[in-house]
């Protein structure tokens, strides 16, 4: 009976533990393009490719997105997605590094986890970056103060969709300032997630 109890009790924080672990994994490949802008002088960004919708019927899962590198230290015009490859023939050959599918069958499939359609993001300029996250050089958020809630924040959210299935709800967003923080939030009042400050040389408590 124990063994059924304790076998229970993990079963039912796995979901939790999917959804916690891609915002965390949202969250460190947007301090990693950040600091790739600072440390080769050029624009990069993230790149939002898909969403798995409202997540609110508790069954579908999954999200995308790209992580790029621009060809200049503003309004760049051609984004290469990871690693760097285009810089010898123009031509981006080599994205194995910077797609990310949480989905089923993607390389970071992570069951149960839901990346909720996001707001409307503008992004900078005219250069083709709607739906993206772009880092300037200085390590500050290129976006429009429009792309900004009235927190502050561009908010990305992950909703665990086997809370959905039982009636509640478990969300983590990840929030990313002006500044170029990058810290995770939760609307769960027993849990606190540690933030990430804006020094580029930070790591993440695990």
């Amino acid at each position: 009976m124990l063994t059924a109890l304790g076998y229970g009790s993990v079963r039912d924080q796995l979901p939790r533990f999917r959804t916690v672990r891609a915002a965390k994994q949202l969250r460190g490949d947007l301090m990693e393009l950040r600091e790739l802008a600072v440390n080769t002088n050029r624009e990069t960004r993230l790149a939002l490719v898909s969403s798995a919708g409202d997540c609110t019927d508790g069954r579908t899962y999954g999200g995308q997105w790209n992580l790029q590198i621009g060809n200049s230290s503003r309004g760049s015009s051609r984004w290469d997605t990871l690693p760097d490859d285009s810089a010898e023939d123009g031509t981006d050959d080599d994205m194995s590094e910077g797609q990310v599918d949480i989905g089923k069958g993607g390389n970071r499939q992570s069951a149960d986890a839901c990346l909720r359609q996001w707001g409307t993001l503008a992004g900078p300029g005219s250069g083709g970056s709607q739906d993206s996250v772009v880092f300037s050089p200085r390590g500050w958020v290129r976006n429009p103060a429009s792309d900004f809630g009235t927190s502050g924040y561009i908010a990305l959210t992950l909703v665990n969709t086997d809370a959905v299935l039982r009636g509640s709800a478990d969300e983590i967003s990840v929030l990313i300032s002006r500044a170029g923080m990058i810290r995770l939030s939760t609307n769960r009042v027993d849990e606190v997630l540690a933030p990430v400050g804006t020094a580029v040389s930070s790591t993440v408590s695990e």
